[in-house]
């Protein structure tokens, strides 16, 4: 039996982008993607890969399968887990800070996956960690007291937020009690 669409579908972090009103487009229901909101300025989207590229899962994929929000979800983050597992994801130590490399294009959403920083992650943290994801395939983390790490954080967005062709944030956001909340200075 083939694997449906939406059981392919892996979770992808979004940046909530400003509307400029001069450029909106509306689209109908059936093909407006499935979002969710994460945190300020992130969402959630679920993407397939159709070989050259992903494509994002729409509400008329998930009516035309029956297939709920709450379901993709549970198989996106599923899928995310998978993916992360197969591309060999490591942690790599610079000066003060941690780099998340995984092959690119779903770093960033790394930060959908409770278990690596509950688990896996808890030996470079101690503490609350603090996080930069300038773009979709750039993750770094440090302590959220390192004074020396959140400067690299802000080093890092500043170097690769702007150019990058898929930014996802120019923030730095700190995990508390399983949530991703902006940071404050």
């Amino acid at each position: 039996m083939p694997v449906s669409f939406t059981d392919r579908a892996i979770a992808y972090l979004k940046a909530v982008f400003p509307l400029d009103e001069s450029e909106t487009i509306t689209l109908s229901r059936g093909d407006s993607p499935v979002l969710r909101p994460l945190t300020d300025g992130l969402l959630i989207a679920y993407a397939v890969d159709v070989g050259a590229s992903y494509q994002l899962v729409q509400h008329r994929h998930l009516d035309d399968e029956h297939t709920s929000e709450e379901r993709l979800h549970e198989v996106g983050i599923r899928n995310l887990l998978t993916t992360a597992s197969e591309r060999d994801l490591r942690v790599q130590p610079y000066q003060n800070i941690y780099a998340v490399l995984m092959g690119g294009d779903f770093e960033a959403s790394l930060i959908l996956l409770d278990q690596l920083w509950e688990h896996q992650f808890r030996q470079f943290v101690a503490g609350e960690y603090a996080i930069a994801i300038p773009a979709r395939d750039i993750l770094a983390f440090c302590n959220s007291t390192s004074t020396q790490g959140l400067d690299e954080l802000r080093q890092l967005i500043e170097r690769v937020h702007a150019t990058s062709d898929h930014p996802i944030s120019s923030r730095i956001y700190v995990r508390r009690q399983a949530h991703w909340l902006p940071h404050v200075a």
